[in-house]
């Protein structure tokens, strides 16, 4: 009998299209569980992509990786080199309880916030990411990570400047992580979502929304992401005419597909991103 191994790709594909179009879920896919941003894309993430989510200082590239994590139907891996887990959890119980973070930092919550705080950590019990913090960067931690947890289907790198381990060479470094890091992907069959600065997005320009350019390192990110995603929020340059928690996505590259926009919403209370066709 045959393993699976020894089928040609073309009959796997045509019979992957069949399971999917008698109802079957596609494995390779990954829905970000966001509507318009899976529609946007085709889905959702595939498994073996590379996805890189960019945006200025303090847009939420970190908090709308996380509610891309905390939406799935299987639980994701959330490495971070910002943060402690508790700090992570501690967001996401405000993200999905919407209970304000100062509230939880100080423990100063209303009785119906904490009702709505015990019914969320209930909730998430079973499909809450696994949150994982690698304080001295460097590629090999995030592959133990990920070999440790093969039955993650979606794996978050937060931020790209937390896999440095060296202070000299920096974009040579970067570069080779963003390579590094597709490798990941296609080796484990994962889709890898990772955030990252803006260091030649020019504040002074007219129009501040990313550019596939803006991502820097010699072009390395849109060279060998599968997928290139920039978030902008208006209210952040012109609060006087902006519209506040308006947010764009911009599709800036897709190799699956169209490059377009999805427009989001970011409650800075809860410091959680919607979907504005929710």
């Amino acid at each position: 009998m045959s393993d699976g191994h020894d089928i040609s790709p073309l009959t796997r594909i045509v019979a992957r299209l069949d399971r999917t179009s008698s109802g079957e879920p596609d494995g390779d896919l990954v829905p970000t569980g966001f509507p318009s941003i899976d529609r946007a894309i085709g889905g959702g993430f595939r498994r073996g992509d590379l996805v890189v989510l960019g945006g200025d200082d303090s847009v939420g590239a970190s908090a709308l990786a996380l509610g891309v994590a905390l939406r799935g139907t299987q639980r994701a891996l959330f490495l971070t080199s910002e943060m402690q887990p508790d700090r992570v959890y501690e967001r996401a119980l405000a993200m999905t309880a919407r209970v304000p973070l100062e509230h939880i930092k100080l423990g100063a919550v209303e009785e119906d916030e904490r009702a709505r705080l015990a019914a969320s950590a209930l909730a998430m019990r079973d499909h809450a990411p696994i949150v994982e913090t690698f304080l001295h960067g460097g590629l090999a931690n995030i592959e133990r990570a990920v070999e440790a947890t093969p039955a993650a289907p979606l794996v978050v790198v937060d931020t790209l400047e937390g896999t440095l381990h060296r202070d000299h060479g920096q974009e040579e470094a970067l570069s080779y992580a963003v390579l590094a890091l597709k490798r990941v992907a296609l080796r484990h069959h994962v889709a890898v979502l990772l955030t990252t600065h803006l260091p030649e997005l020019d504040r002074d320009r007219s129009d501040r929304r990313p550019r596939l350019a803006d991502f820097g390192l010699g072009g390395a990110v849109g060279a060998q992401a599968d997928l290139v995603l920039g978030l902008y929020r208006e209210e952040m340059y012109d609060f006087d005419h902006g519209v506040s928690g308006a947010a764009e996505l911009l599709v800036l590259k897709n190799r699956g597909g169209a490059r377009s926009y999805v427009d989001l919403y970011f409650d800075a209370r809860y410091g959680r991103f919607e979907d504005v066709a929710e």
